[in-house]
């Protein structure tokens, strides 16, 4: 079967306090993440809640990259949504693990946008 989306949710639990409450480090991981995917950056943004917490959001050439965090739980929340096969999955969540110092992590993928094969017969 052929799908058009891939969506991984990438569940990061025990991470780093501080570098899950940095905006600009949240960002920069999901630009890194892109470029180890192969994707293109369109448009990113990034906000810092008050008073700790941050969601990060990037537009990819294959769609879209987001992390949201809660420092106060020391876990965040990761999902890639992308149309494209040019990664081995396992080296990006260890990447993400790293770059968060991430304890345990948990991540499922889904696939999207099913694509049947139709065979068109004629009648005569």
């Amino acid at each position: 079967m052929n799908y058009l989306i891939r969506h991984i949710t990438i569940e990061l639990h025990t991470c780093d306090r501080d570098i899950i409450n940095d905006a600009e480090a949240l960002d920069t991981l999901l630009r890194d993440v892109a470029d180890r995917m192969g994707t293109e950056v369109i448009s990113g943004i990034s906000h810092k809640f008050d008073p700790q917490g941050v969601t990060a959001m990037l537009i990819v050439g294959a769609s879209h990259l987001s992390i949201h965090s809660w420092p106060e739980h020391a876990y965040a929340s990761a999902d890639l949504v992308v149309c494209t096969e040019g990664f081995v999955l396992q080296e990006i969540i260890d990447f993400i693990k790293d770059r968060v110092q991430a304890q345990h992590v948990n991540f499922i993928e889904f696939r999207r946008g099913l694509i049947e094969e139709h065979v068109h017969t004629h009648a005569h």
